[in-house]
């Protein structure tokens, strides 16, 4: 049997039941965030997102420890050596190397404070500094403005498989009502003012949704899986089911923020080359009443 292109959960569960269980006081840490801290699911591993820009990214690794790895452009300033003070030894990338990222390893019990919300706000302090783009921003209001719910459940963001290095915004799980099989939305996020809001997004969804529909049995597994084990570690909410059901089928959706009358001007010729792609614009009006 040949690889599946796209696994993002972790195929033992006892590893999964492990990470629940250590990382418990993150996990309610970006629960209470409304969606500005996420948690997404990788191959036997997770990345924790702020606002957009992958924060961390930890993997289970030997001796039961956890292997987190850290952009060093968000490591700037005094950070770096208050988390190496709970860590197993000395992180590795120095300033010496090229390296992109900072590893540490890190045992269960020093998770809390490696990870407490004082170093968190310094990393995120770093990534809004190093790291803004106005899609970026756009893209977090759309994810704090939507939580899981019964009719559409944001389930991943920077999307790649094994089979395609190319990467589309979010990924969303979507609905007509509030029971029955989910079907995939792929959502890309563009403001106004974007060029490629004219033409070469629609190149780009399309391009997307023909790709999942080639690997729709791989995709559904994946997502399957990927949201039951979200909902064990608590990221949904009591009011969502343990487990789902997606259906063969995708669309695609364009959401354009800000810059609305550039905006309206490019709508126009995108659903004429794109007449199967949905395009939302939301406007800031202000109300003078």
């Amino acid at each position: 049997m040949s690889e599946p292109v796209i696994r993002r959960y972790f195929d033992d569960r006892a590893t999964l039941a492990r990470v629940t269980r250590d990382f418990g006081r993150l996990i309610r840490f970006i629960n209470a965030s409304h969606a500005e801290y996420t948690l997404q699911l990788r191959q036997n591993s997770f990345n924790v997102y702020y606002r957009g820009s992958s924060l961390a990214s930890v993997r289970p690794s030997g001796r039961g420890r956890y292997s987190v790895r850290i952009h060093r452009r968000f490591l700037q300033g005094t950070v770096k050596d208050k988390m190496s003070q709970h860590c197993d030894e000395q992180p590795y990338g120095g300033a010496d190397d090229g390296a992109s990222n900072i590893r540490f390893y890190v045992r269960p019990a020093q998770l809390p404070r490696f990870f407490q919300s004082n170093h968190l706000s310094a990393l995120a302090s770093n990534i809004a500094r190093v790291n803004y783009s106005e899609e970026l921003a756009f893209e977090q209001v759309l994810m704090t403005d939507n939580p899981a719910s019964e009719r559409l459940i944001v389930i991943d963001r920077q999307i790649a498989d094994h089979s395609w290095t190319r990467q589309l915004d979010l990924l969303a799980l979507a609905r007509d009502s509030d029971s029955g099989p989910f079907h995939f939305l792929v959502i890309e996020v563009k403001t106004g003012k974007n060029p490629e809001l004219r033409h070469k997004v629609g190149q780009q969804l399309t391009d997307y949704l023909d790709h999942i529909r080639e690997h729709f049995a791989d995709y559904i597994d994946c997502y399957k899986e990927n949201y039951r084990q979200k909902k064990l570690m608590g990221l949904f909410g009591d009011d969502l089911p343990a487990e789902i059901e997606i259906e063969s089928s995708v669309k695609g959706l364009v959401i354009s923020g800000g810059y609305s009358r550039r905006a309206e001007e490019a709508k126009a010729a995108l659903v004429c080359d794109y007449p199967d792609i949905r395009v939302q614009i939301i406007k800031n009006v202000i109300d003078p009443t």
